[in-house]
């Protein structure tokens, strides 16, 4: 959502990232929302990766966190139709990159806890908890979710194929997977490349995988630069092998473009 709407002209460099698109561009939104299910899309993730109470401080009344979120849920129901389910993002808080920037357990749960009664409430298909630095707050959502009758599909980022951010080993999100509450486990926001690693430490957990990749990465001195994630042939020669893996959740992440969707749509439509 975050590239697209950047590709489309919509200034994201700035507080609220992506969500201020509810409130100052929803056509946009929406367009992007269509587009992808046009391309063969059959879920779309809501644009509630910055809608949480405490996203919204620094530019926004943070009461409307649920109307935000009803919002972004709305809009991609519109552009869903029958064609598509709708799975409500919740996000790690604070910077995806900076684990454990918020540590106070409690107040951790509320602000997850407000984001998935508003994302339910709206009418979500299922939640996706994405982009997860931490196991700590990664396991802290999941147990939110024991009571809701919908999948719940767990994605997070490790920069070395080995660990999430915070250093826990990725074969520990087994316990998670033991739990039952999971429908699908993978990884999100990374380069192409350490797919596999990550695919090969998650290989015995006994749940689906979901993976959706960059197109790049960014380098040491923090410009983006593109990697084969990048070249739409080679994403999806990746993305076979991945399938071959147990991948069954298969999508795009920063970088990409709608063009890669129809792609695998096109080369999946009969994967189960």
């Amino acid at each position: 959502m975050g590239t697209e709407l950047t590709r489309r002209g919509f200034d994201v460099d700035r507080p609220g990232w992506s969500a201020r698109a509810l409130l100052e561009a929803p056509e946009l939104v929406l367009a992007i929302h269509r587009d992808h299910a046009a391309a063969g899309a059959k879920i779309l993730t809501t644009n509630t990766f910055r809608t949480h109470a405490v996203n919204l401080k620094s530019w926004h009344n943070p009461a409307e966190a649920g109307r935000l979120t009803r919002r972004a849920v709305e809009l991609a129901r519109e552009a869903a139709g029958d064609r598509c389910r709708v799975f409500g993002s919740i996000s790690p808080l604070g910077d995806s990159y900076t684990p454990g920037e918020y540590t106070e357990e409690t107040w951790l749960s509320d602000q997850h806890a407000a984001m998935r009664d508003n994302l339910l409430d709206a009418g979500v298909d299922g939640l996706l908890i994405e982009t997860q630095t931490t196991y700590r707050e990664a396991d802290l959502i999941v147990e939110l979710t024991r009571d809701c009758d919908v999948p719940v599909v767990l994605s997070v980022v490790s920069f070395d194929g080995q660990t999430m951010l915070d250093g826990t080993p990725l074969p520990q999100l087994a316990r998670l997977a033991e739990s039952g509450l999971i429908s699908a486990l993978g990884c999100n926001c990374v380069p192409v490349e350490i797919v596999g690693a990550i695919l090969t430490q998650l290989e015995s957990i006994a749940v689906p995988k979901v993976v959706y990749a960059n197109s790049g990465r960014m380098n040491r001195t923090g410009e983006w630069e593109a990697t084969a994630g990048a070249v739409p042939g080679q994403h999806l020669e990746l993305a076979r092998s991945w399938i071959a893996r147990g991948v069954r959740l298969l999508g795009g992440c920063c970088g990409t473009d709608v063009g890669l969707v129809a792609k695998f749509a096109d080369e999946f439509a009969s994967a189960n």
